[in-house]
């Protein structure tokens, strides 16, 4: 018998019983962006962060508050990106966020001045606010539901692979000079993701799919039709979600993780070239980080899905108040023991929390208003964004050190565990839940 197709309007005929699941290559998509956007725009730029300062003798408060102004327009446009993808679908905004971030990495790489500077952080934030960013998350909340965490943890994988990328970029300027290493990754960025966002799908219903790669039952078993099987009743509004207590703690605790990890993104490389770290060796240390982060990450999906990713979360912010500590001493004289503990307390715990904080607003509401809910909570954590690496950069002018700053941060980590814990326990975690709480 000849393999049943359907046809949609979003995109190719459909076979009902592939070999492999669609929704998967849809995580590969997100996994291959991930890697290049994290990589580029999260680690790779900061690796020009000295070189700038040399080339235009720019305050470390100047530098870090473009990369905090970036942070900041790319939360406030959260909202409308993630309505955006709610509207128009992954594919179109994953293509327009791409082009237009890869613009804005092409202004940075032919900057001659500090407003220039800003405008090439404010371009790259419209490309991330509005869809490169959200595009490439979204859908894997539609295709899957019971794995949820491994096809996240997959898909995170790829921006633990962007750590990897500092070290590649640190060759290219050593080699090339940082304009010309900025063109090069600009290009590249271009070339590899807009194919990747040619794959994605908004969802699996049309192409004969329930999530996870569960095949409809024809109409004559009597169950629920397709729209019956997305527009689950117990998926939350936005109104209904903003009425929730958990809502607001979850938001609470993105704010807090926001400050800290992305002062830690800003500054890590930064704090260990200025303890005396060569450029390669601290590079080498952001790219063995990233491989935690690989390993880690499918781990924490399958042990959350286990366990319970509301558990993991929390777990996540303990170990990154831990890792702060570890960092905040290290010099080239004790690399070892506090490298070392910084990879298997915050590697391994942002690696968890970079899994479960793409699942819990989903596991909390459910995936239909997916996008515009994580906009929300993007749009206000964006304050931590912003104060996180501009105050880092602060008190490193004022105490020409890195220690103090980053030993604050640890008890701001850890406070998120006790923020998620009050936040209660998500009711759409694994299977359909027949009634709101």
């Amino acid at each position: 018998m000849k393999p049943q197709y359907q046809t949609t309007s979003s995109g190719p005929p459909a076979r009902r019983n592939p070999r492999v699941f669609y929704g998967w290559y849809i995580v590969a998509a997100s996994t291959i962006h991930g890697f290049l956007s994290f990589g580029i725009f999260q680690i790779g730029l900061s690796v020009f962060i000295k070189d700038i300062r040399d080339t235009f003798g720019w305050s470390l408060t100047a530098i870090s508050l473009g990369f905090s102004l970036k942070q900041f327009e790319t939360g406030i446009l959260g909202p409308a990106g993630g309505y955006l993808v709610d509207r128009f679908g992954p594919r179109i905004t994953g293509i327009f966020g791409t082009v237009i971030m890869t613009i804005g990495l092409l202004i940075f790489a032919n900057m001659h001045s500090i407003q220039e500077f800003f405008i090439s952080a404010m371009v790259i934030a419209l490309g991330q606010g509005m869809g490169a960013g959200m595009a490439f998350t979204a859908p894997i909340m539609f295709w899957f539901r019971r794995k949820r965490g491994l096809a996240s943890s997959i898909a995170a994988m790829g921006r633990g692979w962007g750590y990897v990328l500092a070290l590649p970029i640190t060759f290219l300027l050593v080699h090339f000079g940082w304009r010309e290493s900025a063109f090069i990754v600009a290009i590249t960025y271009a070339v590899i993701g807009i194919p990747s966002a040619l794959v994605l799908r908004r969802q699996p219903e049309p192409y004969g799919y329930l999530p996870d790669g569960m095949p409809i039952p024809p109409p004559s078993s009597h169950q629920p039709d397709t729209q019956q099987h997305h527009e689950n009743d117990s998926d939350f509004t936005v109104g209904q979600a903003l009425h929730t207590r958990s809502f607001w703690l979850l938001l609470v605790a993105n704010l807090l993780f926001s400050f800290t990890g992305q002062a830690n993104h800003v500054h890590l490389i930064n704090h260990l070239r200025t303890t005396g770290f060569a450029p390669q060796s601290a590079a080498l240390v952001v790219t063995i980080y990233g491989i935690v982060q690989v390993l880690g990450r499918p781990i924490a999906g399958i042990v959350g899905d286990r366990m319970g990713r509301h558990r993991l979360y929390m777990i996540s912010n303990i170990l990154m108040g831990v890792g702060w500590v570890a960092i905040a001493f290290v010099t080239p004289s004790n690399w070892m023991w506090t490298i070392s503990l910084y990879y298997l307390t915050y590697g391994l715990g942002q690696g968890a929390h970079a899994v479960i904080q793409q699942t819990i607003v989903a596991d909390f509401f459910g995936p239909r208003r997916y996008a515009t809910l994580r906009g929300i909570v993007n749009l206000i954590s964006v304050l931590g964004g912003v104060l996180g690496p501009l105050s880092t950069g602060i008190m490193f002018d004022a105490f020409g050190s890195y220690r103090t700053p980053f030993m604050l941060m640890a008890p701001i980590s850890a406070t998120g565990a006790l923020v998620v814990l009050l936040a209660g326990k998500p009711k759409l975690a694994g299977v359909p839940a027949t009634a709101k709480v």
